[in-house]
């Protein structure tokens, strides 16, 4: 269930794609690995989530960021960009499952947002809690999704 928490600032070694819902997995296989191969190559030792964040979506095209969590003090290599997102309000769902489920989980978090009266200051953020390589139990995927609201 959807509940409103605080969202912490964080920063983001990210790029950046346009694509649809059936060519999202392709987009993601091959951001993924060149961030945190930007990184590692960068002398970067500590990680945190993979994530991705969307700026605008639609049934038929998105426009995101997706990367790694990084600390204060990284230096975002040059192949990269630097997306830092502010504090605030924000509801947020946990996902178990299949990534082919999020839009449920959405629509759920989209559905609290409108019952709740608040509005939306941006797009979705999904955090990939659970590494897929290390857990091949897909019922076992945990992902947070988090929609940052306006005060």
């Amino acid at each position: 269930m959807p509940e409103i928490v605080p969202f912490p600032a964080c920063r983001m070694a990210v790029m950046h794609a346009t694509a649809s819902a059936e060519d999202l997995p392709a987009e993601f296989a091959r951001i993924f690995p060149a961030v945190y191969a930007a990184l590692i190559g960068g002398g970067v030792s500590e990680l945190g989530h993979v994530c991705a964040v969307y700026h605008s979506m639609d049934e038929q095209m998105m426009e995101l960021s997706a990367g790694i969590e990084v600390g204060d003090d990284v230096k975002i290599p040059d192949s990269l960009d630097l997306l830092e997102l502010e504090a605030g309000d924000a509801f947020k769902a946990d996902h178990m499952g299949p990534y082919d489920q999020l839009h449920i989980t959405h629509a759920e978090l989209f559905e609290a947002v409108v019952e709740s009266g608040r509005t939306p200051r941006g797009g979705p953020i999904e955090r990939y809690i659970t590494d897929p390589e290390a857990e091949p139990d897909t019922s076992k995927w945990h992902t947070e999704i988090w929609l940052p609201l306006t005060s």
